[in-house]
């Protein structure tokens, strides 16, 4: 189930320009099968072609999932590293404004006249 997610994540991605050519594959798939039936050729001849051309595409199809795993994979990648570098940057930023803090507030306690109670 989550390999479907996946795949349809991957598709639906607008800068994914690969949905046009699986339209174009499967429609070259499609006419050559329509092709090889109207050709006159012996039953054998023509269920031998549509078998080679029903692996082609199978192939080709495989190919194409393996590519859009790996670009799903690169991008989870990169959406990870991100991730780490705002969290790392927040508590670098909430550390520097602790010790921020911590400073002045030495800074009051330490000053004549000032509230003690901070």
């Amino acid at each position: 189930m989550k390999f479907k997610k996946l795949i349809s994540d991957c598709a639906a991605s607008k800068s994914d320009s690969s949905l046009p050519i699986v339209a174009l594959i499967a429609g070259l798939a499609v006419g050559a099968v329509i092709g090889i039936l109207f050709a006159p050729e012996s039953g054998a001849d023509t269920r031998g072609k549509i078998a080679d051309k029903a692996d082609d595409l199978t192939e080709s199809v495989k190919e194409k999932v393996q590519s859009m795993k790996a670009k799903c994979s690169t991008e989870a990648e990169k959406a990870l590293e991100a991730k780490d570098r705002i969290v790392e940057d927040v508590r670098r930023k909430s550390k520097n404004v602790s010790d921020s803090l911590q400073g002045l507030k030495d800074e009051a306690t330490t000053t004549p006249g000032a509230p003690q109670n901070i």
